[in-house]
């Protein structure tokens, strides 16, 4: 049996392996959508419309190429674009297409540099190996 710890984790966006990640998170969830007739005794519902949204922390170095890159796409004068995200952990993967849609830099004393990013999938998963 496999355990995994954050060391196990790691981010990809756009094929390129983004440095220095402290965690990321994703949450999936569906509608139900209620499909009960007149006259039945019990609620019944079927699945509606997936959604996928997440979350990581990435320390902010100047040396951090991904990082900036991802900042770029967000913090832009220009239309954000969607981009292939791929969270690993040991040999598991979920990729998506996502739009990077919050970013936050922190600068606090004592500590290091760091950007909160989140993102909403648009689309279907485009793989998951759980």
């Amino acid at each position: 049996m496999a355990v995994y710890s954050g060391k196990d984790g790691k981010v990809e966006w756009n094929n390129t392996t983004v440095t220095r990640v402290r965690n990321w998170s994703l949450e999936s969830s569906f509608d139900t959508l209620e499909v009960t007739d007149l006259g039945d005794d019990a609620r019944s519902y079927v699945p509606g419309l997936k959604a996928a949204t997440g979350s990581m922390t990435i320390f902010y170095h100047d040396d951090n190429t991904s990082l900036k890159a991802i900042l770029n796409n967000v913090i832009t004068t220009g239309t954000p674009s969607a981009s292939k995200i791929e969270l690993q952990w040991g040999t598991k993967q979920i990729t998506v297409n996502a739009f990077i849609n919050t970013a936050g830099i922190t600068c606090s004393t004592g500590e290091v540099m760091s950007a909160e990013l989140g993102f909403t999938v648009t689309g279907d998963y485009t793989s998951a190996t759980l």
